[in-house]
Order: structure tokens, then sequence, then C-alpha cells
């Protein structure tokens, strides 16, 4: 990693970078003891952890401006070894990343990251928190939970060397990156979103240092191929555009043969239901599968009824795929089943519609409201 870069007289904002990377590493490892202490006492106390992420940043930044002055003024007497720093610095960057991002690792293999409680699996989709979907997700394979282990294990392992540094970073940096993306959109453990971003910019930072290197391995290398030709440059510039055309303009095209998806998209609740001129009763559904209380219209044509009015479950309701024609107010749902409904529409409303229409033998006539889109 030294000979990466001159480490003589380097600029004071790069050695407050890297004393900030530093500090903020010895101090996160004296947090290490916290996940050893009873869960009664981080759920009395645990609202004050972001006093203690605050804190620790500002510790950080205040302790490395000290530092780096009496860095610089030494310096300029030439009385410090500064490449002898550099070093110490950076090495305490990779072992604590090693450390933890390794530590995250194991906790996939061994179970103790991605396990989804049983009470959650019983609870609705539109319930859950991001984190408690990003936890299912991760956790329904576990095959897909150890490689991302591995790989978080194996790039901290390369951290440990310098010689190997860069390859190591390189790994964990795209798997890092998701996990910032993750941990932000998804609103995951403020604490957690903090420590994925200090990691991925300590890895940026060893991204930096080799940025030499990088520029030679993925710019300046020469194509040893020949040229193809194509006599004018504009249309080889052209030639390149045109996938990402293609790729925008099918997709585009297949959105607009469905011009009325998105008007019935949502989920609609039954509050009427006729069936061969029989109103049927509110508890039908539990004897009668065909007694439908919610009808969903997802994106893209499809859709599936269902009796349950708590949940869907795929057994117990009906897939298939419509077709609308809001010019003639004509409905068509063919189910996977083979079975089709054709109904007319009426009443239709932003929230509210009517259908009325024949499946199989039984005339049917649906009164709908929508729940939500």
């Amino acid at each position: 990693m030294i000979e990466a870069m001159s480490y003589h007289r380097t600029s004071w904002f790069f050695k407050f970078c890297e004393s900030v990377l530093a500090t903020t590493a010895l101090l996160n490892l004296l947090l290490i003891p916290l996940e050893f202490l009873p869960f009664s006492f981080l759920e009395k106390y645990g609202q004050y952890f972001m006093y203690v992420l605050v804190g620790m940043v500002g510790a950080a930044l205040l302790s490395s401006l000290v530092y780096v002055w009496i860095w610089r003024q030494r310096e300029q007497h030439n009385t410090i070894n500064s490449p002898l720093h550099h070093a110490w610095l950076q090495g305490i960057i990779r072992y604590w990343l090693a450390l933890s991002i390794s530590s995250y690792g194991f906790a996939k293999i061994l179970k103790t990251q991605f396990q989804t409680p049983d009470f959650t699996l019983d609870t609705p989709i539109s319930s859950l928190s991001g984190m408690s979907l990003t936890w299912y997700y991760y956790g329904y394979s576990y095959s897909l939970a150890v490689i991302i282990g591995l790989l978080q294990i194996g790039g901290s392992v390369l951290l440990l060397y310098r010689k190997t540094t860069l390859l190591g970073v390189l790994i964990l940096v795209p798997v890092m990156v998701n996990i910032v993306l993750i941990n932000l959109f998804y609103k995951i453990a403020v604490g957690a979103f903090f420590n994925s971003v200090v990691y991925l910019l300590a890895l940026a930072f060893f991204l930096f240092l080799n940025r030499q290197r990088l520029k030679i391995a993925l710019l300046d290398l020469v194509d040893q191929l020949p040229a193809i030709s194509s006599g004018r440059s504009w249309i080889k510039h052209s030639l390149r555009l045109l996938p990402i055309a293609i790729a925008f303009i099918s997709l585009k095209l297949l959105i607009d043969t469905h011009p009325d998806d998105q008007v019935l998209r949502g989920s609609w609740k039954v509050e009427k239901l006729v069936r061969n001129g029989q109103v049927q009763s509110s508890s039908a559904w539990l004897t009668d599968s065909r007694a439908w209380n919610r009808i969903y219209f997802a994106g893209l044509t499809g859709c599936a009824f269902s009796p349950n009015p708590y949940r869907f479950e795929s057994w117990e309701g009906r897939l298939g795929s419509y077709e609308f024609d809001s010019l003639r107010n004509r409905l068509e749902v063919a189910f996977y089943s083979r079975d089709t409904l054709r109904a007319v529409v009426s009443n239709r409303t932003a929230n509210a519609m009517r259908l009325q229409g024949v499946l199989g033998l039984d005339t049917l006539d649906i009164h709908l409201s929508r729940i939500h889109r």
C-alpha cells in the first residue's frame, strides 16, 4: 500500500481524514462490550445510543484536529516519521474493518442475523416494517446468507495483508454499497446505518489511495482486439446507444399496450356479492371459496380474487390476468383455472365500481369499494 502514493508531505485534509477514520475505529472498538450487556440494560438505556454516536463523531473530529495540527508542526521541523504514522493509522483502519465486517459475515453463517421470528411470519406483509421485510427476504434462503457472509469474511481476510488490501476492498465495496442503501431506504436501526456508512467511507479511502492503480487497470488498458470499422463515427456512437434505447422502448411499449392498467390497480373490498340472484352472507367465505371478500388488480394485468377478508392465500383464492376496456367498460378476467369472468363495469368512480357478469354457470353482481391503490 505504501508505494501506491507518496507519503511525504501529504495534505492537511488527507491526514485529517485518515486520522478521523482511525480514531473512529478505536472508539468503535470500545463499544463492543455493549453487545454483551443484558437486554434489560439495552432496553432501558438504548434511547441514549444516539448521543453516544454523536459524541463518538465529535470526539473523533476534535481529537483528529489536535493530532493533525501537532503532526503538521513536527513535520515542518522534520521531527516525525510521517510514513510510519500513515502505516499505523491505515493498519488500525484495515484491522478494524476486518474485525467489524467479518463479524457480520459470521453472524449470517451462525444464524444470528436474518432470522425471522415466527410471529413475523404470521404478520401481513403490508404491516411489516422495512427491517422485518429485509430480514425475511434475506433469511428466506440460508444459502444466500452464507454466500454474502463468505464474501464479507473473505474480503476482510484480504484486508489484513497490505498486498491484498485493494482486492479485499474491491470485493467489499459492492457488498457495503448494497447494505448502506438497504439500511437507508428500509429504515434499519440507526446504529447499523451509521456503521455501514463509516465502513463504506473507510473502504472508499483505500480506493482513493490506489486511484492510480485503478486508473491503469480500468481506463488505461490497451485493447488487443482490432477496432471494428464503421465508416462514420456517428454510426459507432449510435450503435452504442442502441441496446439501451431498445431496452427502454420495449418496456415502454409493453406498458403502453395496457393503457387501462392503472385504472383498476389496487385492492378492492367486496361490499356486496350476489350470485345467481342470491346475496352471499358475510360469513359465506368460511365454507365457500367462491364467496370473495377481496379483489386485487396488480400491475401489467395480474389479478387475484380472495374469499378471506384478512389475508390472501394462493391455495384458497384465484389467480389470473385481466383485460379492461375503459371506453366500453368491459372487463375480462382469465383465471389460471381456465375459467373466464366476463363482466360489465358500471357506477365506476375513483373509489367504487360494480361488476355484472358471468363466470361459468354463475351470474355475478359484485359491488366493490377501493381499499388502497
